[in-house]
C-alpha cells in the first residue's frame, strides 16, 4: 500500500513538472484619458454642473430641460440633440473619459468607471443621462 502512495505522489510530481506554464493574462491597452472635451463635446462643468465625474462630456449642441446636480447623483434630461446622436457620442467617447460600457441595447447604455455608474436612455422626444456614485459626503472628490 505504501508503494502505491509513493508511486501516486511521484506521478503527480511529474505531471506538475511537465505541465505547460500558464500564460500571463494580457493587460488591454489603456485608452488615453481626455484632458478637455472631445471635438463636438462640452464638459458637464461647462454647462453649470458642480458635481459629477471630472472631464465628463456630452454633445456640444445639448439642450438640457431638467437637471439634478447633487454630490452623489447627476441627471440631465435632453431635448436636443436626438437620443440616437447622444448615444453615438457616448459610445465614441466614454472610453476616453475613463468609462467602460457594460450594456448597450435599444439606444440605452450602462457604463462605469469604478467610482461612478452611468445610465443613458432615450424616447421619441427626450433622452436622459444619470450618473451615480456611492460617495457618502459632498466633501469627497468628484472624480
Amino acid at each position: 500500500m505504501q508503494r502505491i502512495g509513493i508511486a501516486l505522489a511521484a506521478a503527480l510530481a511529474l505531471v506538475g513538472c511537465s505541465a505547460a506554464p500558464e500564460p500571463a493574462p494580457s493587460t488591454p491597452a489603456a485608452s488615453p484619458l481626455v484632458t478637455e472635451a472631445p471635438e463636438g463635446g462640452v464638459l458637464l462643468s461647462s454647462l453649470g454642473y458642480a458635481n459629477g465625474p471630472e472631464m465628463f462630456s456630452v454633445p456640444a449642441s445639448s439642450a438640457i430641460s431638467d437637471r439634478i446636480d447633487s454630490y452623489n447623483n447627476v441627471t440631465a434630461v435632453f431635448t436636443a440633440p436626438s437620443g440616437v446622436e447622444i448615444a453615438h457620442y457616448l459610445r465614441e467617447n466614454l472610453a476616453g473619459m475613463g468609462f467602460e460600457i457594460t450594456a448597450d441595447a435599444n439606444q440605452s447604455l450602462l457604463f462605469t468607471n469604478g467610482r461612478w455608474q452611468g445610465a443613458f436612455t432615450t424616447s421619441q422626444a427626450y433622452a436622459a443621462l444619470s450618473l451615480r456614485t456611492d460617495r457618502e459626503s459632498p466633501q469627497e472628490s468628484g472624480s
